[in-house]
């Protein structure tokens, strides 16, 4: 009985709508890994040209998110997260008519400003639609909205760029958004808390000077980069390395989606027993992972079994990190809430840009087997932090 009457108390209308929400945004957000060979071909444009668009993509949601939260601060949250749904419908419509890759940086790049906007705005409604006891299995239901993305996303654009061609693939996206609008305007509440006196513009940044906050954020960059350097080129690893058929991917991709689903909702269990405190290990196995990647790929099967490893650990960091954030702005930060609710989109994309681009000129010069040294090298250093971090936090703020 205790278990349904949680169920009931998370499972409610907005919670599921954000949930939705993350699933539209993860969809805007993974579509490019997927059609990357697609985009390339219909172009004229190599393949490493192709994947500068992931590259592109989180550097705009890093860059721009921070950015648009801090200044935004004041504005009413319901009446932002409309006009921003508006404009994220907008630019996918540019995306869909990109007539050469110029265009399609530009457009992703403004998708990717709106897309970390929108996760982090909605990140704060869930503060105020959940229970305070449940808050870090409400954030880790916008991020599974986000992963179920690829599970049931990145298959069915994968099917639908094969048969329609991939500008077809951000018609569906337009489409699913358009559907969610009105949903989200009906279900979200109206009035949620005022932002905190003093909510300045530069003010927000001082949060960077707390030695917990900082180690957080390199923390979280340094092991979404790791990941990033081979998942940029994850369809080339299944078809190129391990010899996947065509047929094929689609279904590996819907694996591989189901498994960082469950990441997401590791990352929620994780975010309730400890958080951060407890994270280290997850780390450590990544790197391990990434340092057995190259034996490991050289047979099928354990080569699968690696790719569908590292989705697992994916976003084990996710909700951890984003419930250290805002709960320490909202004991010390109040000032910073917008900005540190965007905390795990901004790090996570800055390291995704990084990996990512350190990923297209890795597998020009050593290819796509081996890419999981480099890989191996920047997860270590996300551990060494953990390590920082977890005796910053046993000391007085200073």
């Amino acid at each position: 009985m205790s278990k349904q009457r949680t169920a009931g108390q998370l499972l409610t209308a907005p919670v599921l709508a954000l949930t939705a929400l993350g699933f539209v945004l993860g969809g805007c957000e993974y579509v490019s890994v997927v059609i990357l060979p697609d985009i390339a071909a219909d172009l004229g444009v190599s393949l490493s040209a192709a994947g500068r668009l992931v590259s592109v993509f989180a550097a705009g949601y890093a860059i721009g998110t921070p950015v648009t939260m801090a200044a935004t601060a004041r504005l009413p949250r319901f009446r932002l997260l409309m006009a921003l749904m508006a404009l994220f419908l907008a630019v996918n419509t540019l995306s869909m008519l990109a007539p050469n890759i110029a265009v399609l940086y530009i457009a992703r790049a403004l998708a990717a400003v709106l897309t970390g906007t929108l996760t982090a705005v909605a990140l704060l409604f869930v503060r105020q639609v959940a229970p305070p006891e449940h808050t870090a299995q409400a954030v880790a239901m916008v991020y599974t909205g986000m992963s179920l993305a690829t599970v049931v996303g990145n298959p069915l654009n994968k099917t639908i760029c094969r048969l329609l061609g991939w500008r077809a693939t951000f018609t569906v996206i337009l489409l699913v958004g358009a559907v969610l609008l009105p949903i989200l305007a009906r279900v979200l509440p109206r009035a949620v808390d005022a932002p905190a006196e003093g909510t300045g513009f530069f003010r927000q940044f001082t949060v960077l000077r707390d030695r917990r906050y900082a180690l957080c954020v390199v923390m979280t960059i340094c092991y979404y980069a790791a990941t990033y350097v081979v998942y940029t080129y994850l369809t080339p690893i299944l078809t190129d390395v391990l010899g996947a058929g065509e047929a094929a991917v689609s279904l590996l991709l819907m694996l591989v989606g189901l498994c960082c689903m469950g990441s997401n909702l590791l990352a929620g269990w994780l975010g309730e027993r400890g958080g951060v405190t407890r994270t280290l290990g997850v780390i450590l196995a990544q790197t391990a992972l990434f340092a057995a990647m190259p034996l490991l790929l050289g047979g099928f099967w354990p080569g699968l079994a690696a790719v569908f490893l590292m989705a697992l650990l994916m976003y084990v960091l996710s909700t951890p990190v984003q419930v250290f954030a805002m709960t320490l702005a909202e004991r010390e930060y109040p000032f910073a809430s917008s900005l540190c609710a965007s905390t795990l989109s901004v790090a996570g994309n800055i390291g995704i840009a990084a990996g990512s681009f350190a990923s297209s000129g890795l597998q020009a010069a050593v290819g796509l087997r081996l890419l999981g040294l480099p890989a191996a090298a920047v997860s270590l250093a996300a551990a060494a932090l953990n390590l920082a971090l977890l005796r910053a936090c046993g000391r007085p703020k200073k």
